[in-house]
This record gives structure tokens, sequence and C-alpha cells, in this order.
């Protein structure tokens, strides 16, 4: 109401179909009556009060701005002009309104109470705008300049302005080629912009996309719905401004996400200076492996883990589809262990657990472990090193293996903080995610190319895994060729995230900032233990006895059994007489157990592991006992012969699979199975060296190389042992 009352009856009002007068004051707005004598009610909050300008106009309405500020003072004087010749001729009046009649109006022949046609009116006011500007002093010497074509109005101009008044209202006199050019998106009508901005709030990559039509379409019903029927919308700038702002959403909905995601996304970078700040992430890889057993084609997925600061790829792991939390620990395992990789002319290794004994902590007074120096120089030749990073924290998505207790309770014990992604915000994790991006030179360069699908269903190839067509490679080959290209191509290489202070412009490798950072934080490497992958695996208290000790159907024995056999209640914790045992559900052939007089690890085997060929996983064993229930019930499986049983079940489930589903089941089940084989291998060889030193482990088999020769045969995929090299090298008193 504060804006009514400044107005008065009698003042002149700016609206879209020409000057209005107020006749009436009102508690929420004013009564107006315009040119054609019919009184209009306008809101309080619609009106503009400017005061009496150069235009003499006390207020303006709401639906010319902000069109009507944005136009020069020439432009708007050009218009009120042309509006007073069609109001004279079509009213008699040049303000429209005999309330606003000026001196000696009604002037003949204009308006109709003369009685004269509109031709005729038309042509009078031609005549009249000719003289005046016949004697406009300024107006002739623009036409000598050459500024102005002629000095005369003709009456089909006059008669074009009459149209586009009756049309477009005020709007329509404007002259288009002097405001082309000139508006901004500043003139489009706010409430039109504000609607448009909620029918793309809803694009975020949830809702399929549309075309522009579509969107304008909604845009104009909603606007309908809201009762906006007083809105003029410009068809070439509003057409400029939907155009813009849907490409600004992007051409995918993957775009239409990012395009969200990026309003509230950090501004800066994470200030990570310490190498053990982890990023961990999980992504389908793009090549196809191939399953000697099953001869079947199958996917595998990548876990990569990379610090922060440095871009060094800490821990790279291939594992079956749907990666479990166990398989993160795993990963992170790699991440603090250093690794060494030689190249020698046309060989190359895969990478190898380095740094034992000169790094061991080998019980309650650990040796200081040794940083890795790591490689830096350009020669390709040479032994190349992974360091072993102690982990700070480690950036994940909300993914459930990421949160899950155990996994969560392992970080905990090692101390390190968990900082999960914003949910539904996978670029807080962006580091990882560009990685992904990386991989695409090695997945192609895999076997040529062999088995390699693209990112997207329209980049696959028609012959994409038919063995018949490209040899395939198995997932183990594939982790060796990921070791490689990190190695010696995304180590080596430089990297745009790896920036220093005062040196922008410097093109630096992870591994040069790696040891920039080194400088700085000092020794990184975690005191390495042969036993440390135990800490990993889950927990399971169970009860020995005479015969061993039974897991799921499963009895297992070792000399270690001795030991804590008819231990009285209370030994290992308070409620009872169970010993706390250690399984891998990869490998459910074997136990450990951690003595508690030399906190070391010790095997127990399973008794009858000879009599099965296949790997012997959780999920093969689950399956077996399932497969005995549903022949008869519970009381089957508690009978004497259960093992003998399950035996059988697990024998006939890995020989003969019939199902699609439990194919693809064994083929990760395998997988696993020889992961877990090459980690306890790797565990055992680092322990034998600790009890019968460096100079009986120097003595086992050399691990096979692969060789770089392209007439060289493939390799073989199958476990190896592992050989650490005679003695490990102390990499402080060594230059690499």
């Amino acid at each position: 109401m504060s804006k009514a009352v400044e107005l008065y009856v009698g003042a002149r009002v700016l609206m879209s179909y020409g000057p209005a007068v107020v006749v009436e004051l009102g508690r929420h707005g004013v009564t107006v009556k315009d040119a054609l004598g019919e009184n209009h009610f306008v809101r309080a909050d619609k009106l503009a009060v400017t005061g009496l300008g150069d235009e003499g106009l006390d207020a303006i309405h709401l639906s010319l701005q902000p069109w009507w500020s944005s136009l020069t003072p020439a432009i708007r004087a050009e218009i009120l002009l042309k509006l007073e010749v069609v109001l004279e001729i079509l009213t008699a009046y040049r303000d429209g309104h005999p309330l606003m009649a000026r001196d000696g109006e009604p002037f003949y022949p204009f308006g109709e109470g003369f009685g004269v046609s509109l031709t005729k009116r038309i042509e009078a006011m031609a005549r009249q705008l000719t003289f005046e500007y016949s004697v406009d002093r300024m107006r002739v010497r623009r036409v000598l300049a050459g500024e102005v074509v002629k000095n005369s109005v003709s009456a089909n101009t006059i008669r074009g302005w009459i149209k586009s008044f009756k049309r477009d209202g005020l709007r329509g006199l404007a002259d288009g080629r002097k405001t082309r050019g000139r508006q901004g998106f500043e003139v489009i009508d706010p409430r039109f912009v504000r609607i448009v901005d909620e029918e793309l709030a809803g694009f975020d990559g949830t809702r399929s996309k549309v075309s522009l039509v579509e969107i304008e379409r909604r845009v104009l019903v909603r606007l309908k719905q809201e009762g906006i029927d007083d809105i003029d919308l410009p068809q070439r700038i509003t057409q400029q401004y939907l155009s813009m702002r849907f490409a600004a959403l992007g051409h995918t909905t993957k775009q239409h996400k990012s395009s969200t995601l990026r309003r509230n996304s950090g501004r800066s970078n994470y200030p990570a200076t310490h190498p053990g700040h982890f990023a961990v992430d999980v992504t389908r890889a793009d090549n196809l492996v191939w399953d000697d057993v099953y001869e079947r084609v199958y996917s595998v997925e990548i876990i990569t883990i990379i610090s922060v600061p440095s871009r060094v790829v800490v821990a790279c792991r291939v594992v079956p589809q749907s990666a479990n939390s166990l398989e993160i620990a795993l990963a992170l395992y790699d991440a603090i262990r250093p690794f060494s990789m030689l190249v020698d002319d046309t060989t190359i290794d895969d990478f190898r657990w380095c740094g034992i004994p000169v790094s061991l902590d080998v019980g309650d007074n650990p040796v200081t472990a040794h940083a890795s120096r790591v490689r830096t120089s350009r020669d390709v030749t040479g032994r190349h090193v992974k360091p072993g990073i102690t982990p700070i924290s480690l950036r994940a998505d909300n993914g459930k293996i990421f949160l899950s207790d155990p996994f969560r309770a392992l970080l905990s014990d090692w101390q390190v903080d968990l900082m999960p992604s914003r949910p539904g915000r996978p670029i807080d994790n962006n580091i990882v995610e560009r990685w992904h991006d990386s991989l695409q030179a090695a997945y192609q360069s895999f076997r040529n190319g062999a088995g390699f699908k693209g990112r997207a269903v329209h980049e696959r190839g028609r012959f994409v895994g038919w063995v018949g067509f490209e040899p395939l490679g198995s997932w183990r080959e594939l982790q060796q060729h990921l070791h490689r290209h990190i190695a010696i191509a995304y180590h080596r290489n430089r990297h745009g995230g790896v920036k220093i202070p005062g040196v922008e412009d410097g093109n630096f490798t992870p591994l040069e900032r790696h040891d920039m950072l080194h400088a700085i934080t000092g020794r990184l490497l975690v005191p390495q233990h042969p036993d440390l992958i135990y800490s990993l695996l889950p927990e399971k208290w169970l009860t020995p006895g005479n015969g061993g000790v039974a897991f799921r159907g499963l009895t297992y024995d070792g000399d270690i059994l001795d030991e804590i056999r008819g231990l009285r209640p209370g030994t290992f914790r308070a409620q009872d007489a169970k010993v706390p045992f250690h399984y891998d559900p990869r490998d459910r052939t074997r136990l450990w157990h951690r003595s508690r007089h030399d906190d070391r690890i010790y095997e127990l085997q399973w008794r009858d592991a000879h009599l099965v060929e296949a790997p012997l996983t959780d999920v093969v064993v689950q399956r077996a006992r399932q497969l005995l229930k549903d022949r008869g019930g519970n009381r089957v499986v508690s009978r004497r012969n259960v093992t003998r049983e399950i035996i059988a079940a697990i024998t006939e489930l890995s020989t003969a699979p019939t199902d699609e589903e439990w194919r693809s089941k064994l083929i990760r089940a395998g997988m696993r199975h020889d992961q877990a084989l090459i980690d306890h291998a790797e565990a055992d060889a680092a322990r034998q060296l600790i009890e019968t030193g460096a100079d009986s482990a120097a003595q086992q088999p050399p691990r096979p190389a692969l060789s770089l020769a392209e007439d060289a045969p493939a390799a073989v995929d199958e476990p190896v042992p592992l050989d650490f090299d005679s003695a490990f090298p102390d990499y402080d008193s060594e230059a690499i």
C-alpha cells in the first residue's frame, strides 16, 4: 500500500497498452482508466513509482520492466513520440484520454468525433509530421550530414505504427533495428526467468533429456497456470536465453548431473601435504578377460588407491565383479608395502614386495622402516619402485564396501581417518575418478586392444569378446599390464595435478612430487611384518578338539593345536574357552592362529583339502551346504559323514556347472582363490626369509618375466613362487 499512497488521482501511469490515468486510490492498489475509457484495477506491488521524470510519468507497470529501463533515453523518446502520434489518430488526444487533454485538443480531423476515416486521419498526420520535421533545425542538420536519409514520414509508416501498437502495445513501437544487439537478458521478465530456472532445476541426471521445444512448452504452460497473462516475451531474446540455459545443462544426463554437482562443489583443492592422504575407488574394467577353466569371457573390476598430494598410485588390484570390503582392505595392504619392478633390455618383471629385512617389524622392538628412494631418472631400464606409504586418511564414496563395519574397524585400528564423500557427490573423489580416464591408455594397449569394449556401448566393436577373432588375456595378465603401465608410463609422465607454488609452469611427475614431499615428511613406510596380512582377515572364535577344530562343516588341524587344546576358560576371553582363528573367505582350505607366546602366525590345513581340486571359497562352501539341505534338510547336514558329502557336493558344483549364474560365481571364486594363493605365498616367503635367512631365500627359483619382444610367447597365467632377488636392497644406501 505504500506505493499506492505515493500516487494520486490524475497521476499518469505507463501501461503495456499505453498511458493511463489514476481515477481512484484503493487499499491494495489503484484504478486506472486507459485510452479507450475502460477502467482497470492494478495492484500496488505491480507498479514502480518513479515520480515525474523526463517522460512525464508518475509510475510504470512492472510488466514493462526491465525492458523499458534498458532502453536508451533517445529510444524511449522515439517510442513516446510514436505513441503520441498513434493515440492522437485513434483518440484525438496525444496522451490518449480527455483527462490528460493538452491545450486545444482535439484538433481536426483526429479522433472519431469528426467523422473522418482512419485513412484520411493517417494522411493528415503524415503531412503534419513532415512539416514539423522540415522546421526542426536539428533534424535538418542530421539530413544534411547524412545521418537521416529523408526528412518526411509516409502514410504507410504511420499505418505500420498503428498495427504494431494494436498487436504488441507499447513494445511494438520500438524500432528493432536500433535495439538489436543492445539488449541483454536483463530485459526478460523476471517471472519468466524464475519459471525457466524451476523447470531446468529438475534436470539433475535423474530425468531423461527432452527437447528445447518441450522446455518452452512447459514454461508457457506454467505461465498460464499461474495466471501471468500480462507478460511480454520478445521472441529473439527469449529464444536466445532458453538456448543458452539449455546448452549449459549438457548433452547427456551425465552432464546434467555434473552441472548440478558443480553448484556445491569445492572451490579449492584439499590441502593435503602428506603423501599418506589416500583416495580409493572401484571401477569396471573396459577390457574383457578370459577364463581357461570354463572357457568363458567375463568382466572384472579394478581397485585403485592414489596418494592425493603426489598422485602416486600406491595400490592397484584386479578383482572380480562386486568387490567386497576384504579386497579393499587388501588393496590398502598393498599401499603400505613397497614394491619394485625390474626392467632389463627386452624383459620386464611384475611388482614384487621389497624392503625386507631392512624394513621389518619382528616383535616388541620393531626395526624402524627404511624409506624407499623412488626412481626419478628418465631411464626405462633398471629397477622401478612403487613406494609404500603410511596411510593417514582415506577418501571414498558411500559404497557399502567402504562403510562396512569390518573395514571401518580396520581403519580405526590403524588410526586412519575415513572421509566419505557427500551422498550423491562423486566429484568429491574427483582425483580417482580422473584416474579412471587415464586407464584408457592401458586398456587399449593391453594385447593390442584385445577385449577392449570402450567406455560406452556406442564405442564397442562388433566382435569384442570373440575368442576366435582376438586372443583375450587373463585377469592376471591384465593386472600385470596395469602394474607395468603405472610404473613405466604413469609414474614417469608429467601430471597436470602436480603443481608447485612458485613453479606453476614446471612439469613434474608423480614420483618427483613424492620425492619432494618425502624431504618434508621424513620416513613414510610402515614397519613391514610378514604376518601383516592376517590382521586384515576376519576372525572366528572356535573350540579346538581332539580331532581338530571344526568350522562350518570342515575340520582343520595343525601343530599349533597342541599348544591351544584343552586350555582353561578365560585364557583368550573371559566367557568361555574358545580360541580366535583367522580365516580367508577366498581360501577355505586353511585357518590361521596367532600364538600368544611368540605373536607369530601358524597355519591349520583342512584335513581333506587333497580331495578337492575346485577353488574352495565361502561362496562354494555355502552353496554346497545349501545343496545338502535341499536334498534332505538340516538332519542330513548333521550326520557324521557330512564332510564326505560336502566334498562330493563341491566336486559336483565345480565340475558340471549348469546354471549360468552359478558358473559366473565359480569363475569369480576361482579368481579370488588364485589371488589368495598369491597373497599368502608372499607372506609365507617373507616369513621363511626371516626364519632361514637371506641366503636360503636367494636359492628360490626365479619368477618368470614377460618378454617385450613382439615374437615372444604369451606369459602363462598361473600362480608362481615369489623370488625376492636374494637379499632385499636397502634403498637408503643403494642408488637406484
